[in-house]
């Protein structure tokens, strides 16, 4: 059913659920059918019962025994003697309850310039979460009357993750969210090369990698590629990364690494390279990269493009922000000196394009990124909801694929940019997303009248 009704509890201690003829007939349900009706992850038996009111009645028992609010505009979703009441939407927003509130008010923006057509969002917090009871304590937005209430409620249909979880509260959620939990497992950079390279369209877009064994092997890399960088397969904000180049008409490398702030430099033959390099390392488990052609004006650029779920969960970019190393730095990272920017001002400046050409660049890259997305989704069989994705143009404008991160996304970028608009799309977005894969339709019928 495609359409939101309005249901309320009423008071009464049996198990009837009163639909109005109208809906009866949409769902195909004849009156006194025995029905499990379903609200986020919990289920009770009723008896169907119709009625000529235009507006849907819930026995207080059976509300009670389902988590459900007092009132609210819903859909519903009736398949082989299961009745789904939804959507109920859900964000874990903070470790603790008591930071709650300010969230909120995050989404209090995003609500009120999109409202909810139909269901609820509820944002919760770890320490809110029962998992023996498959239900949470948190905050429940409800469109009927444009407020948070704080209650007890169900498993959401769908989960927006911004955190990790420990092995019981993931299986517990992989068990009981009907819908999906986004995001839900991380991947290695060395495993997204492995499942996007399988992709022929995508692997024009991958710079060279390989896994680091040992010192020696990279100084071979170094010879065959001309200068590389060495980076934690888990590692994240630019940390720990290593670069390694050689000297014009000598045999010395330069290995340069940023640390504290200060960028560090070792001259070093390739013996004592491969040395320090094992020494540095050790077992720690590091990839191997090619370097790109992307420093402007003696800085590094790239770019982050933040990617979403739309309402008909199809991948699409909100948009995107430049990212500027500090002067002669090898990396970009905000956290290594670096600064954000608007990403078509950057553009504009490094490849002196037209507006049409900025415009054609940036759909063919938004382009390779949603594909990207795509093909870590098929290939990993995780179902994701998001993606920060680095990329670099080179100074031939070609597009680089360098990180797809999906455990945590700075969505703050913008912000330091001065994009404030395409901050609050990523803010939006994100319950977008949560829309397009709660297993309701989208498009809003309003009740006949």
């Amino acid at each position: 059913m495609h359409g939101a009704i309005h249901i309320q509890k009423e008071n009464g201690e049996g198990r009837d659920f009163h639909l109005p003829h109208h809906i009866l007939q949409q769902l195909s349900i004849q009156e006194e059918t025995p029905m499990i009706v379903e609200f986020g992850s919990k289920a009770a038996a009723v008896t169907i019962k119709g009625t000529k009111e235009r507006h849907a009645r819930l026995s207080s028992r059976t509300a009670d025994e389902l988590l459900f609010p007092d009132q609210g505009s819903f859909q519903l979703r009736h398949d082989e003697g299961h009745l789904r009441i939804g959507p109920h939407l859900g964000i874990l927003a903070a470790g603790r309850e008591k930071y709650l509130p300010g969230k909120r008010k995050r989404f209090n923006r995003v609500l009120q310039n999109d409202p909810l057509q139909s269901g609820i969002l509820t944002i919760f917090s770890l320490d809110g979460i029962q998992s023996r009871h498959t239900q949470l304590s948190g905050y429940m937005y409800n469109p009927l009357d444009e407020s948070w209430e704080k209650r007890l409620l169900p498993y959401p249909d769908v989960v927006y993750k911004r955190m990790s979880l420990k092995k019981e509260l993931k299986l517990s959620f992989e068990r009981h969210v009907n819908g999906a939990v986004f995001n839900q497992a991380v991947y290695s950079k060395w495993q997204v090369y492995q499942y996007l390279k399988k992709d022929p369209s995508l692997l024009p877009h991958l710079p060279p990698t390989a896994l680091f064994t040992g010192g020696s092997e990279a100084v071979d890399w170094v010879n065959q590629w001309g200068s590389l960088f060495l980076k934690p397969v888990k590692g994240s904000f630019g940390r720990k990364t290593i670069q390694i180049s050689p000297s014009a008409g000598s045999r010395t490398l330069h290995v340069r690494t940023r640390e504290d702030g200060t960028n560090m430099e070792k001259c070093l033959t390739p013996e004592e390279a491969a040395i320090h390099l094992n020494k540095s390392i050790g077992r720690k488990p590091y990839l191997a990269q090619k370097s790109l052609d992307i420093a402007f004006n003696h800085q590094v650029i790239d770019y982050r493009i933040y990617l979403h779920k739309d309402r008909q969960a199809e991948w699409k970019a909100a948009g995107w922000v430049a990212k500027t190393g500090a002067p002669q730095s090898i990396i970009s990272n905000l956290a290594g000196g670096g600064h954000a920017s608007s990403a078509e001002d950057v553009v504009r400046s490094c490849f002196s394009l037209s507006k049409e050409e900025i415009d054609h660049l940036r759909e063919e890259v938004f382009s390779v990124c949603c594909r990207a997305a795509e093909r870590l989704e098929q290939e990993s069989g995780t179902v994701f909801g998001y993606f920060g994705v680095d990329i670099a143009l080179d100074q031939k404008r070609k597009i680089w694929l360098i990180e797809m991160n999906h455990r945590y996304v700075d969505d703050r970028l913008p912000l330091y940019a001065g994009e404030n608009e395409l901050y609050w799309h990523i803010q939006k977005s994100y319950v977008d997303a949560l829309k397009g894969m709660c297993g309701f339709p989208q498009e809003h019928i309003p009740d006949p009248r």
